[in-house]
C-alpha cells in the first residue's frame, strides 16, 4: 500500500507546484494589463481573483479524481489481501490434497476473474498430469482426468520457473484439445508449482482473452507457490501417516510373534519342569534303591558306577532348575526403584559368607535406578566368581569400584584369580558355556549368561577384560 500513497503524494506536490506557478503567472499578467492600461485596478483584482478560483477548482478536481484512483486501488489490494488470505486459510485447514485444492480455486477463479481454473499434479514417469480439482463458473470438478504433459507448454520453462502462455487452438488435434476448446478455453496461463528444485504440478487457468495482466500474474505465483508447500506438506503427512500404519502393523506382527514365542516358553518350562524331572528322579530313586538293597553284593567300581549316575541326575536336576530360572528373566516384570548400590553390593558380600582369608574392597557406588532383586542377582553372581577363580590365590583379593561415565554407571568387580584368554570371549556370556573344567572350578555356566540378561534388560551392557594368571575384571553399566 505505500507504493500508492507515495503515488499520490507524488500528484499532489506536481499539482502544488503547477499551481503555484500558474498564480504567479497570473499575477505578472495583471500587473502587466495594469501598466499598459488594458484594464483599471478593480477590473484587474477580479479578474486575479477568478483565475486564482479557477486554479483552486482545478486543483481540487485533480485532487478528487487521484484520491478516487487510489481510494480504487486500496480497495482491490484490499479485496487481493482478503481473498489471499481465505486461501491461506484453506490451505491451512486442510490436508487431504483434494481439499486443499478445492479451497485454493474458489477464491482464486473469482479474483483473477477468469472462467475456468485447475491444479494440475506432474507424473514425470508416464509424462502425464493429473487434475487434483478444476472450477467453471458452474461447478467444481474433483481428481479423475489425466492428459499428456505436454499441455502444459515448455516443461524446461516450467522447470525455470517461467509462466506458459498456450494458445489452445494451436495445440495439436485431441479430445482435449476439443473439450477446452468447448469450455471456452482459447488461451491459457501455466504457472510452475515448485518444491526447492522439483517441478511438483502447475495451476492453469484461462478463458477466451489472454489478457494476463502482471497484478494477476503475481496473484497467480503467489498462490502457485501457497499451493506447492501445501501439497508437498500433505504428502509428507501421508506417508509419515503410511508409514506409521506399517510400523504399527510390524510392532504388532511381532508382538503377536513374541506372545507365541512366550507361550512355546512356557509351554517348555511346564515340560521340562514336569516331563523330564519325572525321569530324572526315577533314575535317582531306582539307583539310591539299588545302592541301598543291592550295595552289598557289588564290588566296589559297581558301587562307584552307582553314585556317578546319582549325581549326573542330581547335576542334571540343577542344570534344569537353572535353565528354568534363566528363562524367567526374560519374562518378569522389572519393579525400577532408586538403589543404594554400596548397600546391595555388601548384602550380597555378607550373604555369600566368604572365607575371611578373601579380602573384598568395597568403596561408595554411584546409586542407580532397577529392580533391586535382580541387581542384587548380578552382585551375587559377579562377587561369588571372583571368590570361586581367587580362591587358590595365596592372598585373594576383590576389589568392586564403581563410577559415572557420560550418561551410564558403570560398575566394576576384579579379582587377582586365574583370568581367561581373551580369544574366548565370545563363549563367557552364553548359557552353560564355561572355559574351565568342572573339576578345576565347579559350575553350571549359567551365572555370568544371567547377568548379562538382567543388565540388558535394564538398558545397560555387561563385559570383561582379563589375561591368564592375571585375574579378571567384569563390568556392567546401568543408564545414568
Amino acid at each position: 500500500m505505500t507504493p500508492r500513497f507515495s503515488s499520490a503524494a507524488r500528484t499532489t506536490r506536481r499539482l502544488l507546484a503547477v499551481a503555484f506557478v500558474l498564480v504567479t503567472l497570473l499575477a505578472g499578467l495583471q500587473l502587466q494589463g495594469l501598466r499598459n492600461g488594458w484594464y483599471s485596478v478593480e477590473a484587474g483584482v477580479v479578474a486575479l481573483a477568478l483565475a486564482n478560483l479557477a486554479v483552486v477548482c482545478w486543483i481540487v478536481l485533480w485532487s478528487a479524481r487521484a484520491a478516487n484512483r487510489t481510494e480504487a486501488e486500496n480497495r482491490r489490494y484490499a479485496e487481493r489481501l482478503s481473498i489471499l488470505h481465505e486461501v491461506d486459510r484453506g490451505l491451512i485447514t486442510h490436508q487431504d490434497l483434494h481439499e486443499i485444492a478445492e479451497a485454493a480455486l474458489r477464491p482464486l477463479r473469482e479474483l483473477l476473474d477468469v472462467p475456468r481454473a485447475i491444479v494440475n499434479l506432474f507424473d514425470m514417469s508416464t509424462g502425464e498430469v493429473e487434475w487434483l480439482a478444476a472450477i467453471g463458473r458452474q461447478r467444481m470438478r474433483i481428481g479423475g482426468v489425466r492428459y499428456p504433459i505436454s499441455l502444459m507448454g515448455n516443461l524446461e520453462g516450467l522447470r525455470r520457473g517461467e509462466p506458459q502462455l498456450v494458445d489452445t487452438t494451436a495445440l495439436e488435434a485431441s479430445p482435449h484439445r476439443d473439450a477446452l476448446l468447448a469450455s471456452g478455453v482459447k488461451l491459457y496461463m501455466v504457472v510452475p508449482m515448485s518444491v526447492g528444485a522439483e517441478l511438483i504440478g502447475a495451476l492453469s487457468f484461462g478463458g477466451e482473452s489472454g489478457d494476463f495482466p502482471p497484478e494477476r500474474m503475481a496473484i497467480a505465483r503467489e498462490v502457485a507457490t501457497q499451493l506447492a508447500i501445501a501439497i508437498h506438506q500433505a504428502r509428507l503427512r501421508e506417508r509419515i501417516a503410511g508409514q506409521s500404519a506399517e510400523l504399527e502393523a510390524r510392532v504388532q506382527q511381532r508382538t503377536a510373534e513374541l506372545e507365541a514365542v512366550n507361550k512355546e516358553l512356557e509351554a517348555f518350562s511346564y515340560t521340562v519342569s514336569h516331563d523330564l524331572r519325572a525321569p530324572l528322579r526315577a533314575v535317582d530313586g531306582f539307583a539310591r534303591i539299588f545302592e541301598e538293597d543291592y550295595g552289598r553284593y557289588v564290588d566296589e567300581e559297581g558301587r562307584r558306577l552307582i553314585g556317578v549316575i546319582r549325581d549326573s541326575s542330581r547335576r542334571m536336576g540343577t542344570l534344569i532348575d537353572n535353565l528354568l530360572a534363566f528363562s524367567k528373566l526374560g519374562r518378569e516384570t522389572l519393579l525400577p526403584a532408586p538403589v543404594d548400590m554400596t548397600l546391595l553390593a555388601a548384602e550380597a558380600w555378607v550373604e555369600l559368607a566368604v572365607d575371611r582369608a578373601v579380602k573384598c574392597t568395597l568403596p561408595a557406588l554411584p546409586q542407580a535406578r532397577g529392580d533391586r532383586m535382580l541387581l542384587k542377582q548380578v552382585w551375587t553372581n559377579l562377587l561369588s566368581n571372583a571368590v570361586k577363580y581367587s580362591a587358590r590365590r595365596d592372598q585373594p583379593r576383590i576389589e568392586v569400584s564403581g563410577e559415572r561415565a557420560g550418561a551410564e554407571l558403570v560398575y566394576c568387580v576384579a579379582d587377582n584369580g586365574t583370568g581367561f584368554d581373551m580369544k574366548y570371549y565370545g563363549k563367557l556370556f552364553g548359557v552353560f558355556q564355561r572355559l574351565h573344567a568342572d573339576t578345576e572350578y565347579p559350575g553350571n555356566g549359567v551365572g555370568l549368561a544371567t547377568v548379562q540378561r538382567i543388565v540388558l534388560r535394564h538398558g545397560g551392557r555387561a563385559w570383561a577384560e582379563s589375561a591368564p594368571g592375571a585375574g579378571a575384571r567384569f563390568f556392567f553399566s546401568l543408564p545414568a
